[in-house]
């Protein structure tokens, strides 16, 4: 869109202003407004284009043509145009989008020259550079012109300070503040960098997580990243995660130059309160993440502690190699696919090798084996152990990291079985950030309600979804125990919300199904289980099958299922405990237990979910199922 293309337009009109490309003059009610030539070009552009989103790159390269210059340039632009159109007060003309760009959000109207109608003053007129407009003047009016318009500005540009020392930007919010980081934008141009993207988005998070989480509250990275390329109004996205403040952010790389640009932006009035560009080199990018946290914090008034500003303030050099390692292991972690979490452990491991003292790949590390483990791409006797022993080379580095006692919180829960080691590990995660949405939601999910504090642990999830009101799974994991309390209405509305937002959710659609099940409405679960793509492939799903057929009095069905279970696994781990439920609905008791015993042995992760089923029920009081139970370390029913 290039600001020479002729329209055929001389003036733009819109609500009380007029803007008149000749005189390259902008008018409210005939009155005119003072902008510099750059401010004057970018709104030009944004009405050219009304009601369309322009991005920052066209923005940029409109109004700086075959220049460089800092993205903070544009945001001063946006920030002076605002005000020059009067948005304080509450009309909105220049929409943020957030990660993408802006939108001039009113009608606008296109005069031809032949139909302009005669401006009520023109002895003001903002002179455009290079002798650009209108006819030229003699050079008394000129000058007399340019110093009229340039005491124009002044006065106008000392209002304003005025205006602002004595109406705070940022006044302090009383309670918890909330901020989201939305998804950093690569404008390299490249596809391939959007991992780092990503990876900085989410370093982000973890960092002004950490910060004051008493004070600050920050969305999690499931939530945020639903709005990467969206085109919502930062005021809809403050009102779906319930924020006060968002952070934007974007960079570029060229060779060994990286520049971030972040933003900081209030919700209800979307006023820019702070933008800042940072030029550094690759390896220093850990410090820029420090020092956004640090502007961010004293623009939202959060008190940082001693030892904090001192560990803010210490240079962290980093590989840049290792660095860009770690952050595509934590892309390939996010997937949450077999083949992802294995893309996961190369990327991490590549970190170590170029930075043996990178704690944070080596808790990155434990993440993936943890997973791999939990959801049965693994086996857990292959899986935990390897964890465990990333989590504690992180924790030797670093006795700082949430993640790392989150997933050894894991592995002494569902592996080894110790439940006080694991209450240990999630309290530490839970009180070294309060803000990790995941600790929260293992420690409800997992410890508590295995152990019978079933209102304790659905409090906790109900923190895990305050800090990431979009995650499906915490969603998911919030209704599966509404479920298992009982309260099936409110479960299967639960699990409908999700399914709408994402019909595709495997987890939401299994644990409806299994929610159908304990209401007796077995055709509707089995209806449900088939709407899994490739349900064959998972075994939870064949399990789920197989007990409802056998519920229902289908004996050849559900043999069927236990013998799909049985040739999956000469190919592919399958958890030898997943036909025990299915034997139990047969009423063979015997071959239950033989099948416990195999994922007792294998450390199955079905094992600590056998007293909280109803489906072990019929097993309760064989001194067998007693003894198991408390062989795993739980309380006894």
């Amino acid at each position: 869109m290039p600001l020479s293309a002729n329209d055929g337009m001389d003036l733009y009109e819109f609500g009380p202003f007029r803007l008149d490309l000749k005189q390259r003059l902008l008018l409210r009610d005939d009155k005119p407004i003072p902008l510099q030539p750059k401010a004057f070009e970018t709104l030009l552009v944004l009405v050219r284009n009304s009601e369309k989103v322009v991005l920052k790159d066209e923005l940029l390269n409109a109004v700086w043509t075959d220049t460089f210059v800092e993205e903070s340039n544009l945001t001063q632009n946006i920030f002076v145009l605002r005000k020059a159109l009067g948005e304080e007060d509450g009309r909105r003309y220049i929409v943020t989008v957030p990660g993408r760009g802006y939108r001039f959000a009113e009608k606008v109207l296109t005069i031809p020259e032949q139909e302009k109608p005669a401006p009520g003053s023109t002895l003001i007129a903002h002179v455009a550079p290079n002798g650009a407009g209108g006819a030229a003047l003699p050079l008394r009016e000129s000058r007399f012109r340019w110093l009229v318009g340039l005491a124009l500005m002044v006065l106008a540009f000392v209002g304003f300070l005025t205006w602002r020392h004595f109406h705070p930007k940022n006044p302090p919010a009383p309670g918890k503040v909330m901020l989201a980081v939305l998804p950093f934008q690569n404008l390299t141009g490249d596809p391939e960098q959007e991992y780092f993207a990503d990876g900085l988005t989410e370093e982000m998070i973890m960092q002004l997580g950490r910060l004051r989480p008493e004070q600050l509250g920050v969305i999690a990275r499931t939530s945020v990243m639903g709005y990467k390329h969206s085109d919502k109004r930062l005021d809809q996205i403050g009102r779906e995660l319930s924020v006060q403040y968002v952070l934007e952010g974007s960079f570029r790389r060229a060779g060994d130059h990286l520049r971030i640009t972040a933003q900081l932006i209030q919700v209800k009035d979307q006023t820019h309160l702070w933008s800042q560009d940072y030029d550094r080199r690759p390896e220093d990018v850990v410090t820029v993440q420090d020092d956004v946290a640090v502007d961010v914090a004293r623009e939202i008034k959060i008190r940082l502690t001693p030892r904090q500003q001192t560990d803010l303030a210490r240079a962290r050099p980093l590989d840049p190699d290792a660095y860009e390692a770690y952050l595509k292991g934590r892309y390939f972690w996010n997937k949450r696919t077999e083949e992802g979490f294995k893309k996961a452990v190369d990327y991490f491991n590549q970190a170590i090798a170029k930075d043996p003292t990178y704690a944070e790949a080596y808790a990155g590390l434990a993440d993936t084996y943890v997973l791999l483990g939990g959801y049965g791409f693994m086996q857990q006797e292959d899986a935990m152990p390897k964890a465990k022993a990333a989590a504690q080379k992180a924790l030797g580095i670093n006795d700082q990291l949430a993640e790392a006692y989150t997933s050894l919180g894991v592995i002494a829960e569902m592996y080894e079985w110790n439940w006080p080691e694991a209450e240990k590990n999630f309290k530490r995660a839970i009180e070294l950030d309060p803000n990790y949405s995941v600790a929260h939601e293992f420690y409800g999910d997992g410890y508590l309600s295995l152990i019978g504090k079933n209102e304790e642990g659905i409090e906790e999830i109900r923190k895990a979804h305050e800090l990431d009101p979009l995650s499906p799974i915490i969603a998911t994991d919030l209704a599966k125990r509404l479920s298992l309390e009982k309260k099936y209405a409110e479960a299967v509305t639960e699990f409908k919300n999700i399914l709408d937002v994402d019909p595709d959710f495997v987890q939401a659609q299994y644990y409806l199904a299994e929610t159908y099940e304990q209401m007796g409405l077995y055709p509707e679960a089995i209806s449900e289980l088939k709407k899994i793509k490739s349900w064959e492939d998972l075994p939870l799903t064949l399990e789920e099958l197989g007990y409802i057929y056998a519920r229902q009095g289908k004996r050849h069905e559900a043999l069927q299922m236990i013998a799909e279970l049985q040739r999956r696994s000469t190919h592919h781990y399958t958890d030898s405990a997943s036909a025990a439920r299915i034997y139990i609905a047969l009423g063979d008791k015997d071959s239950a237990f033989v099948w416990l015993q195999k994922g007792y042995d294998e450390h199955s992760p079905h094992m600590i979910l056998i007293d909280a089923d109803s489906a072990y029920d019929p097993l309760r009081s064989d001194p067998r199922f007693q003894n198991l139970v408390r062989r795993i370390g739980l309380p006894q029913s």
